[in-house]
């Protein structure tokens, strides 16, 4: 892994892109952040705000120089992909395009982009592979594929390296912001909002849970230019709704409910998937896991 090297962050105050800031900056890189947000949420980094469907915008970038370029900037949401689903289409999907139309020129000295989908790409299924069929249950998913698949096409017409990292549900926080994010960011909001965490059904469903610290670790380690272009599953250990509320719940004194399951909810909600990552394994080598459990103070 090169010390030395330079990384351009979009989405950088993000859940994922501060903690990617953070981390490349500990290990002495130098990171260029950018995000729509007029200051930065992460100190010691180079800041610029910007819009990127900014034409403008992408017409002064110039990503000559960078090692590699991280897109975590657009939308996100279910439910809000439906309600807004022209702006996530324009966001999401013309947003990287103006990206990769930037990177063109650049053949295979490009920098490598390092894309951050879902698994709500996937149908689902007790374990899936990269190969697994997929299927688009919301707006927000769709934006996903829809940048996977333009990866693609410009890694065949034009060189463009990258690497897609599919992210099951990731936890934790190392920015002391108290900040977690999603389905433990939604229990997390609840304690400290006094109120009960809400669990939906009888909390059964299960899925692959993932530190926060070891997606950092994982994105630094796909920037060498040994790791071949391509999709990977991002692994970890697997927990059901209903054992990580009560994790939450014996550290923080908290109680939790069970609460049916919305109809919108179920309509979307692809059900148990754990995330087979060998084939990441055989790019980067095997990462040993942290496990929620022992991360329980971190959320």
């Amino acid at each position: 892994m090169a010390t030395q090297a330079k990384i351009a962050i979009f989405g950088a105050n993000g859940y994922i892109g501060r903690h990617l800031s953070r981390h490349f900056l500990g290990l002495g890189m130098s990171v260029d952040a950018f995000d729509v947000q007029p200051e930065s949420k992460v100190a010691s980094v180079r800041y610029e705000t910007c819009d990127i469907c900014d034409a403008a915008f992408w017409e002064r970038f110039q990503p000559q120089g960078y090692t590699a370029v991280f897109f975590l900037a657009g939308l996100s949401g279910v439910e809000r992909s439906f309600r807004e689903a022209e702006t996530f289409l324009k966001v999401n999907i013309g947003g990287f395009a103006s990206l990769l139309r930037r990177m063109e020129g650049l053949g295979e000295a490009a920098p490598r982009i390092v894309f951050p989908s879902s698994r709500l790409v996937y149908d689902g299924g007790s374990t899936v592979g990269e190969s697994s069929l997929r299927r688009s249950r919301s707006v927000y998913a769709a934006s996903k594929v829809a940048c996977e698949e333009l990866l693609s096409a410009y890694h065949d017409r034009f060189g463009q390296p990258y690497v897609v990292l599919r992210i099951c549900v990731p936890f934790g926080d190392i920015s002391d912001s108290g900040y977690s994010y999603g389905t433990i960011g939604f229990f997390m909001s609840n304690v400290r909002d006094g109120k009960p965490i809400t669990v939906y059904g009888d909390g059964s469903c299960r899925k692959t849970y993932t530190s926060i610290d070891d997606v950092c670790d994982i994105a630094a380690r796909c920037i060498d230019a040994s790791v071949p272009s391509g999709v990977y599953n991002v692994g970890g250990h697997e927990y059901t709704l209903k054992e990580v509320a009560e994790m939450i719940c014996a550290r923080t004194g908290a109680t939790w409910v069970s609460v049916p399951f919305p109809e919108s909810a179920r309509r979307v909600e692809m059900g148990n998937i754990a995330m087979d990552s060998a084939k990441l394994d055989a790019a980067i080598g095997k990462t040993e896991y942290r496990r929620l459990s022992d991360s329980i103070d971190a959320i």
